[in-house]
């Protein structure tokens, strides 16, 4: 028993050619969320995905292909091998989860929206410009370690709201009732002083949250080879996490990897880049080592972090997170509520860019995912 049968398919092309938009879309949406709760709940089905939990792991190099890319499955027709990956590692690769046409229009809106915070001095597609990059009181800039501080826009909407990915999460979490998370976009500039690697860390602190709770993804708006900074993960590494206790320095949910303990070094050996084709999406349970690395092509990455999580609507404080930071535009930290901003702000002139801002226009499923809609 799988997820995704010949009607789910035929429920995903009828959403993709519907051109009218509104009522029509949005029943069509619903009958699909409501076909996925139903075939979620298949005792098969779920043992399948409780197995996860106790699942034993191992460190291993996942499969690239003759390009070097890592091989992805498509979510809608390759349902067994992506489920079965996603176990298997712990990390999965999402193929062609938005459209080249939708990637792109995000990508110029990246544009616009450093121009709008800039005053039109920081031109993203002129690097003698890029000095004039907005910064805070602080100093800090709007892009700072590959990412672009920008959490609610409609051009973000878009991409969490596309059946793809949500079909992608699905699969992941064998549940039909899920949450997006409230995460940024994500940019490195050629040459840049923001645009160097992240460290080897997790975002789960053992100490804190022992088991297997959440899981993470970074969508490519346009192809990440290797030279273009790119995740890098640690395949299969959610079997060494318990060893992050002993690094935590406190109570937060980012632990950076200790490269002065010996047990490191067989994960730092297996640390793999990920290079990703434009419209895939890793995604990769948060126990799993991980990092990304430099830019040191002639050409900007762009990317997208979207995630989902299993819905807590009925958790009234976690609704109110995401409702307020909806409304207000702003980068907030609350796991709980799958927001996934920097316990210290990076980029704090948020007013700055909630005034940029182009208010979400969300769908059945948006308003699902967002939060706004039960899904009863």
């Amino acid at each position: 028993m799988w997820i995704i049968n010949r009607e789910v398919r035929r429920l995903v092309a009828r959403i993709e050619n519907c051109s009218n938009g509104g009522k029509e879309l949005d029943d069509l949406l619903v009958r699909l969320v409501s076909l996925l709760q139903k075939r979620c709940a298949h005792q098969k089905v779920v043992a399948r995905y409780e197995s996860y939990r106790t699942m034993e792991s191992h460190l291993r190099p996942m499969p690239v292909d003759t390009e070097g890319y890592v091989i992805g499955y498509d979510p809608l027709s390759q349902e067994k091998e992506f489920v079965e990956c996603w176990q298997k590692y712990g990390i999965v690769v999402g193929l062609n989860v938005v459209s080249p046409q939708l990637a792109a229009a995000t990508i110029a809106r990246m544009g616009e929206l450093m121009l709008g915070a800039s005053d039109g001095k920081c031109d993203l597609n002129r690097p003698e410009t890029w000095s004039d990059m907005p910064a805070d009181s602080a100093g800090v800039p709007i892009a700072t370690r590959g990412f672009f501080e920008v959490y609610h826009d409609d051009a973000i909407a878009q991409l969490r709201q596309s059946v793809r990915v949500y079909l992608h999460y699905v699969l992941i979490w064998g549940r039909a009732d899920l949450w997006t998370t409230f995460d940024r976009l994500g940019l490195k500039l050629p040459g840049h002083e923001e645009s160097k690697a992240l460290p080897l860390h997790v975002d789960q602190n053992p100490n804190v949250h022992p088991d297997f709770r959440t899981v993470q993804g970074v969508l490519a708006l346009d192809d990440c080879p290797a030279e273009r900074g790119t995740f890098v993960g640690v395949a299969g590494s959610r079997a060494v996490f318990p060893m992050y206790a002993d690094m935590a320095k406190n109570a937060g949910e980012y632990v950076e990897m200790d490269r002065s303990d010996r047990r490191t070094m067989p994960i730092i050996d297996r640390a793999q880049k990920f290079p990703l084709r434009r419209g895939s999406l890793v995604s990769w349970d948060s126990r799993t080592t991980h990092a990304n690395s430099a830019n040191v092509s002639d050409k900007t990455r762009y990317v997208a972090y979207i995630s989902y999580g299993v819905s807590r609507q009925d958790n009234p404080e976690a609704l109110a997170w995401r409702v307020d930071g909806f409304m207000s535009g702003l980068g907030m930290n609350h796991r709980d509520g799958y927001m996934h901003a920097s316990k210290k702000p990076r980029f704090t002139n948020q007013p700055l860019m909630a005034g940029l801002r182009k208010r979400e226009q969300l769908t059945a499923l948006g308003r699902l995912i967002y939060g706004m809609q039960r899904y009863e």
